[in-house]
């Protein structure tokens, strides 16, 4: 059953115990929530999933708003204002701004406030006259608010994929707030970015981070600004312009090579100790180069294994792919194949849960001695996929294709079909016992 979903009356209900820091703004203890959706109709909980997640998202954001976390009653009486003033054919602007404004300007909220019993109301005569101000908006309820004007997006991701949406937000603010305190987002100024980036910059100089992780908290912070900002039409002055890092970047994983492959990983008895799932999935993964998100969450309809070619389609059910160019079927031969057979259904322990999936699987080839140096991680199996479609005679598109890659040029028709993509993965399929030379550096260390 999904996290957090409960079965009530035939209804699948989002349930939560309200957290010990909210206690005092919400009462109930544990919150139970419809989500319209018969259990009949949605026997695995996948429409609910979605729709609880929604749930969680408005749940949390009331809570914050009522312990003085957030802006959300005052930006909900800020939109009413502004939808007021629209009506009335006016734009909304603070008392201050409008007391700026020329004569004639004012003189036309005022006369709009002289038809029939208007003046007499006071939501509408604020609405004129700017009598709502601004939401104060802390750090520490941007991702809250962040979330709000990004809720249509996030409606098209399960709630695995928005719980790794938010983490990443979640630590790059607690490093700013962490340096700088938990300031107003309109009283950020350019002495709080520089301490933030200098924070950084240590940290680089030291060795404890790429250059590329500060850019991305970077990112993560910029961008919830610009998009809060923009909801709010607050006016920012762009403080952390220009104060990208320069430096490394982050070091792509290596690919395992053929040999390792076959001889250590595929050798007999190597992965017999790993969980049943995990490996059957790390097996798929070998011979398809898919990448683990779309390999574990694969269901029963998108697993073809009654066919004359047995193949799975990766497609976005009640999930964002990565990209657009993700969406693909992809052959299962050989070893790949018979571990899809094990699993017909898909791999229940780890849907929606990726980051445990390649935490399990890596942790396991760390114990075990199966990592062929110390950046050889699960996904460094994708990348050997991609390595040996290079040593074949396949269009870069075709590669593309299998990879899931952007092809860079527009998308006519359905793609390769199975048939030549079969012949081609047949080519560079691994089995165990295989004969591949080994690898260069390998030959080199042992003959030194």
């Amino acid at each position: 059953m999904p996290e957090r979903l409960g079965r009530r009356g035939g209804v699948w209900y989002y349930i939560r115990r309200v957290p010990p820091e909210f206690a005092a703004v919400d009462p109930r203890g544990i919150v139970k929530v419809s989500t319209g959706v018969k259990i009949r109709d949605d026997r695995a909980g996948v429409k609910a999933a979605r729709i609880a997640a929604r749930l969680e998202i408005d749940l949390e954001a009331s809570w914050a708003a009522k312990a003085g976390q957030g802006a959300r009653a005052a930006a909900l009486a800020l939109e009413d204002a502004r939808a007021r003033a629209r009506a009335l054919e006016l734009s909304y602007r603070p008392a201050d701004d409008v007391a700026k404004e020329a004569l004639s300007e004012i003189l036309r909220r005022l006369d709009a406030l002289a038809v029939g019993d208007r003046r007499e109301d006071p939501a509408t005569t604020a609405a004129a006259l700017g009598g709502v101000p601004l939401p104060e908006i802390l750090l520490s309820g941007l991702v809250a608010e962040f979330e709000i004007a990004k809720k249509a997006s996030l409606a098209r991701k399960s709630p695995g994929q928005i719980k790794k949406w938010k983490s990443g937000k979640i630590r790059a603010l607690a490093v700013l707030t962490d340096v700088i305190g938990d300031k107003a987002i309109d009283r950020l100024s350019r002495d709080d970015a520089l301490r933030y980036i200098e924070h950084w910059t240590d940290r680089v100089v030291d060795g404890e981070v790429l250059a590329e992780t500060a850019n991305r908290n970077l990112t993560h912070i910029t961008g919830m600004l610009s998009a809060v900002a923009r909801r709010h039409r607050m006016a920012l002055d762009p403080v952390f312009a220009g104060l990208r890092l320069e430096g490394e970047g982050s070091r792509p994983r290596p690919p395992f090579s053929a040999w390792w492959i076959v001889n250590r990983l595929l050798a007999p008895g190597a992965l017999e100790a790993m969980n049943t799932e995990e490996r059957a999935a790390l097996l798929v993964m070998i011979n398809t180069g898919a990448r683990p998100s779309e390999i574990i969450n694969l269901r029963a309809p998108r697993i073809i294994l009654e066919s004359e070619i047995p193949h799975i389609q990766v497609r976005p059910d009640d999930r964002v792919l990565k990209t657009e160019f993700s969406w693909r079927d992809i052959p299962l031969v050989g070893i790949s194949l018979e571990a899809m057979r094990q699993f017909p259904d898909g791999f229940p322990r780890y849907r929606d849960n990726g980051d445990a999936f390649s935490a399990a699987v890596n942790k396991f080839l760390e114990e075990h001695g199966l990592r062929e140096t110390e950046r050889h991680t699960l996904y460094s199996l994708r990348h050997s996929f991609k390595d040996r479609l290079r040593e074949t005679d396949a269009t870069d598109e075709m590669k593309d294709e299998l990879m899931g890659h952007d092809t860079r040029k527009p998308k006519y028709g359905d793609g390769h079909g199975l048939h030549l993509k079969l012949k081609i993965i047949e080519r560079i399929a691994l089995a165990p016992g295989m004969v591949v030379p080994a690898p260069l550096a390998l030959i080199r260390k042992v003959a030194g």
